[in-house]
């Protein structure tokens, strides 16, 4: 008989943040390994998210969308459309008003928390109540937002049930946004996370870089062995089988995702202008292409360092579609800069399952590490523009003789599948449950 593990994530389908992945993935997995998870998590404020997400999500699970106080705008999923059908169009709603304030870069780093803090003490009272109904053997809290860390804290004091705390990304370990932090902010985030991390027994990380640098950073004060590292994952369930196309004849370098602070262009740029001109490269038989857009400021760069003949951006398209555009490139690129080198990028996982060919420009040794153990692709260590053109270029000379660049079939993806995901994070969970004991 499987035992049950309330997960508490504000993220969760259809919500479409990337943060609604890792619950997804393991409300389909953890079954598997004996443990019935049960979700409360936020409604969605940005209208009705992914549809296709949502309808992944196995029928029989508990869902309780209660981890929600009304300041923030509520926005009812969509039902799932039928089978061939489109799903409805909607315009965008604007956020609510606690949204608007609090979504921005210029509010994000004054506060150790979040926009969630105002839903904890509702989404305690329907924790308690799913505790109640469905009686679970442990409470496993996914972070960020950070404020969820206010409940799980709350109801660990209250069940006295165990507590795992899952970071998706490092908190006080991350040294560039802590920088944007004041000094109060900084004080009373670590403080509260060693709190909670003492209060735990256990605490997840999703790169062993990131949990070698909290066993450090707490040496003395939380014992090592309660930090763990669970990284991301793929679902083949998720996608829809990519058709067999004709590879496109134009050598074809693909990003996929926007650009923001911490995760910016310029790298790959200079890789690939690098590239065009040290291998005389023609408008026309390579192409550098976007997905999910282009800022301005974007555009302007591209164009000073003319490469706008090379360069195109297509909008991004459906989560379950995105393998299938994937695979239209020859080469996947990543950008990891110097101030996110204990983060791995969620899409890393995805183009491990496209199956194609990874240039990583990446300042993050693990990435590296893992590309070239894999045979999945190569890790450039960042600013080396000299040496990332030089892998373009062989593969584009492989492209014009051959029309293909093929990834071997030998690549062993399962490690990085959602599967053994859940497999680790149900060990995670048998340690828990015997360290509360």
């Amino acid at each position: 008989m499987n035992r049950t593990a309330l997960i508490i994530t504000p993220y969760f389908p259809p919500v479409a943040a990337s943060g609604a992945k890792r619950p997804l993935h393991l409300v389909r997995n953890l079954p598997a390994f004996g443990w019935r998870p049960i979700i409360l998590a936020s409604p969605s404020e940005d209208g009705p998210g992914d549809v296709d997400l949502a309808a992944a999500i196995p029928p029989d699970t508990v869902v309780s969308r209660g981890y929600w106080s009304g300041l923030r705008e509520k926005r009812e999923p969509a039902a799932a459309p039928a089978s061939g059908q489109a799903a409805p169009s909607k315009p965008k709603a604007p956020p609510g008003r606690l949204a608007r304030l609090t979504k921005s870069n210029r509010w994000k780093y004054l506060t150790p928390f979040d926009r969630f803090l105002a839903d904890t003490p509702h989404g305690v009272r329907e924790a308690l109540r799913l505790i109640d109904e469905h009686r679970p053997s442990l409470i496993h809290v996914i972070a960020d937002p950070w404020s969820v860390f206010t409940a799980g804290d709350a109801l660990r004091t209250l069940t006295g049930l165990p507590l795992v705390v899952d970071l998706r990304d490092p908190w006080s370990c991350h040294e560039g946004k802590m920088a944007l932090r004041p000094a109060v902010s900084q004080a009373v985030l670590r403080a509260y996370e060693r709190r909670i991390f003492q209060r735990s027994a256990a605490v997840v990380l999703n790169t062993e870089a990131a949990r070698d640098c909290y066993a450090e950073a707490y040496a003395g004060v939380v014992p090592a062995e309660r930090f763990h590292f669970v990284r991301n994952a793929f679902d083949e369930g998720l996608f829809d089988r990519a058709p067999d196309l004709p590879p496109e004849p134009v050598f074809t370098v693909m990003y996929f995702g926007t650009f923001r602070l911490f995760v910016e262009p310029e790298g790959l740029l200079r890789a690939f202008k690098r590239f065009v001109d040290d291998h005389a490269v023609a408008p026309g038989t390579a192409r550098l292409r976007f997905v999910g857009g282009l800022r301005p400021e974007d555009h302007a760069r591209i164009a000073e360092m003319g490469l706008t003949p090379f360069v195109d951006a297509v909008k991004s398209v459906p989560f379950r579609k995105s393998v299938g555009l994937l695979r239209q490139a020859d080469v996947l690129s990543l950008v990891i800069q110097p101030d996110c080198t204990l983060q791995i990028p969620g899409k890393l996982y995805d183009y491990l399952g496209a199956r194609r060919f990874i240039l990583a420009l990446s300042a993050n040794t693990e990435v590296n590490a893992l590309l070239e153990r894999t045979g999945a692709g190569a890790g450039i260590p960042w600013g080396d523009e000299a040496a990332a053109a030089a892998v373009l270029g062989r593969l584009y000379a492989r492209k014009r003789q051959s029309g293909r660049v093929e990834l071997g079939a030998d690549v062993d993806l399962e490690p990085f599948s959602a599967r053994s995901q859940a497999r680790a994070m149900a060990t995670i969970y048998e340690g828990a449950l015997r360290a509360g004991t």
